[in-house]
């Protein structure tokens, strides 16, 4: 059944993936599939993002320009970007180089900010910008001061354990593990606050102490006011086009893992390896409505600052841009 077979294949691939996750080291993805996009960031308010590659293409996409604009090629593979929009600076994570900082006007390289062990699979600015962060394969953060050349903080040894998810425009940082959230002053290095949270893989948080994890196929919403897990979520089915009429839809009653998920406004989006993206009421847990314009697995999903926007991309070097209700 033509199903069963992309079905194996997407089973394969995430797997294949899920090994990286697991701190296993594996050879480079390039060979697989060079043009599979590996994050999305965007650049101003809306419609334009950069996007990379496993291959090492940094590039600019634009809403309704179905072409890329190369900025950069280098000779590693990258797996998360994030970007100064001050400095027009972008920090890429790769494989054998730790963090490279790239001019984007240029596309060349401004300075490399290396890591003590293996590699970084998410990097990101502070909500102000005057931080970047990142946390390598064996559990080791970093935070540089972007005003200072990006000097590295020297974190104090009673720093919190866990990973460094934010840190907001008062130097606020929310630090994660599976049971508890610290927030940790970093103007004068004090713990301001723990709470007690129930989470698997976390993967987003919003302003009103709700927490989104991750496991399998479920994506969980925890309140961490209520320190209850207010509802579970699952992707119900697996929707698939016909190759040859995209008019025609499939249904297979298969919930497929689930790749990430974020909050935007009142509604929370969920993204699989079935290519589709998901929406549900904030409050309640409806599903409210499928995406599925995505011809492979959908691997990250970002919105955008005022959350008027959604951009989603995929292992097929999709990309595509949803306006927010």
């Amino acid at each position: 059944m033509k199903n069963n077979k992309i079905l194996s294949a997407f089973i394969l691939l995430f797997l294949i993936l899920g090994c990286k996750s697991q701190n296993i080291f594996i050879p480079k993805l390039t060979n697989i599939n060079p043009v599979s996009y590996t994050d999305v960031v965007y650049t101003g308010i809306k419609d334009t993002v950069l996007v990379s590659t496993f291959s090492g293409r940094i590039s600019k996409r634009i809403n309704g320009n179905p072409k890329e604009i190369v900025i950069v090629k280098i000779a590693d593979e990258i797996y998360s970007l994030a970007y100064h929009p001050q400095r027009k600076e972008i920090a890429a994570a790769t494989l054998e180089n730790s963090i490279l900082l790239i001019n984007e006007k240029n596309g060349k390289i401004i300075k490399k900010l290396p890591l003590k062990t293996t590699w970084s699979s998410a990097v990101f600015f502070s909500d102000n910008f005057n931080y970047l962060i990142t946390q390598d394969q064996k559990k080791n953060q970093y935070v540089w001061d972007a005003a200072k050349n990006y000097q590295e903080l020297i974190l104090p040894s009673d720093f919190p354990k866990g990973t460094i998810v934010k840190i907001d425009k008062q130097n606020i940082a929310a630090i994660v593990t599976s049971n508890k959230v610290t927030y940790w002053n970093m103007n004068n290095n004090t713990v301001q606050k723990e709470i007690s949270v129930d989470l698997k893989k976390f993967t987003d948080m919003d302003s009103e102490g709700n927490f989104l994890s991750l496991n399998y196929n479920e994506c969980a919403k925890y309140n961490s006011n209520t320190h209850q897990t207010e509802f579970k979520v699952k992707h119900p089915n697996w929707i698939t086009h016909d190759i040859e009429d995209e008019s025609k839809v499939y249904e297979d009653d298969y919930s497929m893992n689930l790749t990430t998920a974020k909050f935007a406004k009142n509604k929370i989006y969920t993204a699989s390896i079935d290519r589709s993206i998901r929406v549900w009421d904030k409050k309640t847990g409806e599903l409210l409505k499928s995406l599925t314009d995505h011809k492979a697995t959908v691997n990250k999903l970002k919105v955008s600052k005022d959350e008027s926007q959604l951009v989603s991309i995929d292992l097929k070097g999709g990309i595509q841009f949803w306006n927010l209700e």
